[in-house]
């Protein structure tokens, strides 16, 4: 599991010195960009950086190995490892189909993006101060010309100030390749929790009308392992799909 990088609270509670150590190396890496095919300094120079053995050194990176942040290339180095860019559980909810019934994936269209004032509930859990000002998106997820999900997304206008640069329609279909390649944020993992909401409004799922909905909400964190999106995601009850295989 990705953990969130506070060195201070690190220290302060006296955690081993190679969860220390892998902390500030996931902030270094996030702070720097790390590009994907450079690989890592040498446990050697790391342990000359940090100024500890080239065993806790060893045991930081094997951390951020199984966390899935860095992957290991025999003869060549360790590396920044490629996201498997996560898919939201609603797509598994409500898939999208060709019209040969095959599931595809559904396109994203970006309807808003906005800079809005610090919102407490969001700041919060965006782990931010309560009047730091925030990047807010409003987007569907089409299959053909219907709108299969609604999503509703806050971001940091510190970390993702660039995406005010642009209008709806220069949004590609899938955001977090984007986050990355235009802003240098990088989702690593994810956490959603679902509920049902009997009477939810929505300008693009609903035509403002009163429906029962499914929604789904995420928390994602980035690199160093801080929180860098909350998103709300709507589907129509109605349209809700669960199929599982059980052995």
């Amino acid at each position: 599991m990705l953990q969130n990088y506070d060195l201070n609270y690190a220290k302060a509670s006296k955690m081993p010195r190679y969860i220390q150590i892998k902390y500030r190396l996931q902030q270094f890496l996030a702070d720097e960009n790390w590009l994907f095919d450079k690989a890592i300094p040498s446990e050697q120079e790391l342990a000359n950086e940090y100024g500890v053995s080239i065993g806790t050194i060893r045991k930081a990176v094997e951390g951020l190995v199984e966390e899935g942040v860095l992957i290991k290339h025999q003869g060549k180095g360790t590396f920044l490892k490629h996201p498997a860019f996560i898919k939201s559980s609603m797509i598994r909810f409500y898939p999208a189909r060709d019209e040969n019934g095959e599931i595809k994936t559904p396109t994203g269209i970006v309807k808003v993006v906005k800079s809005i004032e610090g919102d407490e509930k969001i700041n919060n859990i965006l782990e931010l101060p309560a009047n730091a000002p925030l990047i807010y998106l409003e987007r569907v997820r089409m299959n053909g010309e219907t709108v299969i999900l609604s999503d509703k997304i806050w971001l940091s206008e510190e970390r993702f100030s660039r995406l005010l640069e642009l209008s709806p329609e220069k949004f590609p279909s899938l955001l977090y390749p984007f986050y990355f390649e235009y802003c240098g944020q990088m989702v690593i993992s994810a956490k959603e929790q679902m509920n049902f909401l009997l009477n939810y409004r929505d300008p693009y799922l609903t035509d403002n009308q009163e429906k029962a909905v499914v929604r789904i909400r995420r928390t994602a964190k980035g690199l160093d392992g801080s929180i860098i999106e909350y998103r709300e995601s709507y589907g129509l009850a109605e349209n809700y799909y669960y199929e599982a295989i059980i052995t």
